[in-house]
């Protein structure tokens, strides 16, 4: 073969990578020696892990194939390495982040690092809408990545009630409009062929954000799989309106010779209500 190792194919596999740091680059390109010279060597857990147990994917090794092992039992369909898998390896991956997340603090929401685990946790129960899984079940596979993780990750196993909880609160939230949400979807998707239209307008995306709490990149992922696309502009303008209404409707006024009062100077509050119903503070 003439292919070499900065080509594309499956001849060569990267196990190590070598970064030089010898320049700072300037805005106008220009090139500046460092003062002191390096070498950024990068071997990733899993992909050591997937050469010492010589496996072709990470999710092959023992660091995802006891998630994914949870996952063929609850759906009663086999993983496969190609295309077909992927639900498989979705859910086992964001599984990881979202319990990560959580235990360091994180917890659900519309902003910020929060809207990243909704985008997430969402996305995940998607696939797993693929796979005939009706029901919340991600919480339900915490444990088999306590099995893998907990011993070096003591936090996760401290946390793991927490954890189930927040997920599994998440998920009946999003399980309950996900279906609705997803017939809405396929009609667009025929409208659209109806009108031999390949986007998604984002009035209609906007619409599964809003009322059925789709993310843009839930959407986008779905019009991919059916050869579509979806105006992200027009999406993000239906957004910035949105916004614009609750600011004004968030606003209240104070006179000038009003001041706050503080009653009782303390820290941040904890949220406790994925634990007890009734907490006495």
């Amino acid at each position: 073969e003439n292919s070499t190792v900065e080509t594309d194919g499956e001849r060569f596999f990267e196990i190590w990578n070598l970064v030089f740091i010898q320049y700072n680059r300037h805005s106008d390109g220009t090139l500046e020696e460092l003062p002191a010279k390096h070498i950024d060597t990068g071997m990733g857990l899993e992909r050591l892990t997937s050469i010492l147990q010589n496996k072709d994917s990470n999710y092959e090794t023992d660091l995802f194939f006891p998630i994914i092992e949870e996952m063929e039992k609850m759906c009663g369909m086999c993983y496969q390495s190609g295309q077909e898998g992927m639900p498989f390896r979705v859910v086992a991956d964001h599984l990881r982040a979202i319990s990560f997340s959580i235990a360091d603090g994180a917890l659900p929401s519309n902003d910020g690092r929060g809207y990243v685990i909704r985008r997430l946790l969402r996305r995940a129960a998607r696939y797993g809408h693929n796979l005939q899984i009706k029901d919340p079940f991600i919480y339900k596979l915490v444990p088999a990545l306590l099995s893998i993780m907990g011993e070096a990750y003591p936090e996760l196993v401290e946390q793991e009630n927490h954890i189930r909880l927040v997920i599994k609160s998440e998920e009946e939230r999003f399980f309950h409009t996900l279906s609705q949400g997803i017939a809405i979807f396929n009609r667009l998707v025929e409208e659209n062929s109806s009108k031999k239209s390949k986007v998604i307008s984002g009035k209609d995306a906007f619409t599964l954000y809003d009322t059925y709490g789709f993310p843009l990149d839930l959407t986008q992922l779905m019009a991919e799989e059916k050869g579509m696309e979806v105006d992200t502009d027009s999406f993000e303008s239906h957004m910035e309106k949105q916004k614009e209404t609750s600011r004004a409707k968030g606003k209240f006024k104070l006179d000038d010779e009003t001041d706050w009062t503080v009653l009782t100077p303390c820290g941040h509050s904890l949220f406790k209500g994925y634990e007890k119903k009734e907490l006495e503070t």
